[in-house]
């Protein structure tokens, strides 16, 4: 038999117990960004009704506007090239009699790359003011970096040594470099040109010229040796002909670049014109490389056809990208422009109508402006699609950050149809 004492402790007791859970049942639940709070809660899926003119849905189907700070940015994507590459390229039918240099081998500025002859064809003249004739074989760049030397400035052509003792007595012989620059530059009448070579450059560079031996026009012009010497310092990275060949009009010699100041070029949308100009730092990585590095705009230019935006980057030289970075890598890279913006945390199934697959891996970031639409609550309690920005994957949260929206806003979770823009929310 149990006597009062007893059952008075078991009620005692158990009266504490009854206590301790009605306090946990009224707290709050703790905080989480676990995305599966949204992602998998069963009520987002609840069914809503949908009628002509409005829309029935649940609580938890409204996301409050949640902000966050972030640095507005585009992503940049180029392959490394040279600055400074020329490719020398036939302008008239050629014989090449001797090359000087090696595949991969690098050389000074000045130094004899080739030498070769034209062939004698029928006699054309060139005028001074206009030389289309000898850059028809350029590959469209604005720069021209050809230094083709005549056949006196090397030492083992001493059997062409002058054009005079073939000249008649009573015609001139033009035989000197310094009186054919200033006859040309004073816009005489046409003269025969020997030059047999152009070459398309990246780089710029004042000090290149252009001596090829020159003469009054005669019936059967007289063709020197040329030697074609390099521009500026730089590697031999093709060679095209061989000694012996005989080569036709517009056919590619040598390819030659200096590969210690390199760059990439990006295109970006002509509307992202006005948040870009030259001096802002760029940050990139590259292909199967872990390090990361540093460029600087160099140059904008927009293009007419399509309108597009090309920006080029110039890599900074130190230590790091000249040990890693080679032509032709790929590289991503990204500019920061503007002021911090405030955006909004959502969950992935308020976001429709766009392909998230780019932010799935690093930077979690678009390459280019990534544009998606979300259903918007407006204040007067109607539906409304909303065009916004995807800006960054938080791959912790499995949330994304968004551009665009209000504060005043709220977002519908709810997969709807399109017709239900502009109906009447109410929430059961």
């Amino acid at each position: 038999m149990v006597n009062a004492m007893t059952v008075s402790k078991i009620l005692k007791n158990s009266s504490y117990l009854l206590s301790a859970l009605l306090i946990a049942a009224c707290q709050p639940p703790a905080p989480t960004d676990d995305p599966a709070a949204t992602e998998n809660n069963p009520a987002v899926d609840t069914p809503v009704v949908i009628t002509d003119d409005s829309v029935t849905i649940t609580p938890d189907h409204i996301l409050s506007i949640k902000p966050s700070r972030y640095q507005p940015s585009l992503g940049l994507q180029g392959n490394i090239e040279p600055i400074k590459q020329t490719q020398f390229v036939t302008v008239h039918p050629i014989n090449v009699e001797e090359i000087l240099v090696t595949k991969g081998q690098w050389v000074e500025k000045g130094t004899p790359l080739l030498i070769v002859r034209r062939l004698e064809t029928e006699s054309k003249t060139v005028n001074s003011s206009n030389t289309s004739d000898d850059t028809a074989a350029d590959s469209g760049k604005p720069d021209q970096d050809t230094e083709v030397q005549s056949g006196t400035d090397v030492a083992k052509q001493t059997n062409a040594q002058d054009t005079s003792a073939n000249a008649k007595p009573n015609q001139p012989a033009v035989n000197n470099d310094t009186t054919i620059k200033k006859a040309l530059s004073d816009g005489t009448e046409p003269l025969t040109t020997n030059a047999a070579i152009t070459s398309s450059s990246d780089g710029d560079d004042d000090d290149d010229e252009v001596n090829s031996s020159k003469g009054i026009e005669n019936s059967k012009p007289q063709y020197k040796l040329i030697t074609i010497r390099a521009s500026f310092s730089g590697r031999v990275e093709n060679l095209y002909a061989k000694a012996g060949q005989k080569l036709e009009a517009r056919m590619p010699l040598l390819k030659f670049s200096d590969e210690t100041k390199l760059h990439f070029t990006a295109m970006l949308p002509i509307q992202a014109e006005p948040q870009l100009s030259v001096g802002q730092t760029v940050n990139f990585t590259a292909e199967n490389i872990l390090e990361k590095f540093t460029g600087q705009i160099s140059k904008l230019t927009a293009t007419s056809q399509p309108k597009r935006l090309m920006v080029n980057v110039d890599v900074i030289d130190n230590e790091v990208s000249r040990k890693q970075l080679l032509p032709n890598m790929q590289v991503t890279g990204r500019v920061n422009y503007g002021q911090i913006d405030v955006g909004t945390i959502v969950p992935k199934r308020a976001l429709h109508d766009v392909d998230l697959t780019e932010l799935q891996s690093p930077p979690y970031k678009p390459l280019k402006p990534l544009t998606a639409n979300v259903w918007i609550i407006g204040q007067d309690q109607h539906l409304k699609r909303y065009p916004i920005e995807v800006v960054e994957y938080n791959p912790s949260t499995e949330q994304y950050l968004i551009a665009g929206i209000s504060n005043d806003s709220l977002i519908c979770l709810a997969d709807l149809p399109l017709d239900s823009d502009g109906k009447k929310v109410n929430v059961s």
